[in-house]
């Protein structure tokens, strides 16, 4: 009894997460190249994610709208994409410092660019 409750919970806790995500992937960390079609990322953990860009992308920096055109190498960003045909597309890129993103996963404040929390716990 105790194994199914804990499965069914488990299943929940899965559910939920997913469901919060709207089935989409999170790519954070430093711009390193970009193109018309889209925009190479050095990520928080050390590793290159290439996401196409589309139409339909939103780009953000700070409060307001901007274009892909305003996306420089360098910029830290979020990107929210979805997997299509195998690979990343962006939905919307937001673009800021590190420690001014928040909502992907809270308060990104405090965290450096590799990962690291710089505020002490």
């Amino acid at each position: 009894m105790k194994r199914l409750l804990l499965l069914i919970f488990s299943f929940g806790l899965f559910a939920t997460a997913a469901y919060a995500h709207n089935g989409m992937e999170h790519v954070m960390g430093t711009v390193t190249a970009k193109t018309e079609t889209s925009v190479s990322v050095k990520t928080m953990n050390g590793t290159d994610q290439t996401v196409a860009l589309s139409n339909n992308t939103k780009f953000i920096k700070g409060e307001n709208a901007i274009s892909a055109k305003d996306i420089k190498v360098g910029d830290h960003v979020v990107i929210h994409a979805s997997k299509k045909d195998g690979k990343l597309v962006a939905a919307e890129v937001k673009v800021g410092a590190m420690g001014s993103m928040k909502g992907m996963h809270g308060d990104m404040s405090g965290m450096d660019i590799n990962g690291s929390s710089s505020k002490p716990r």
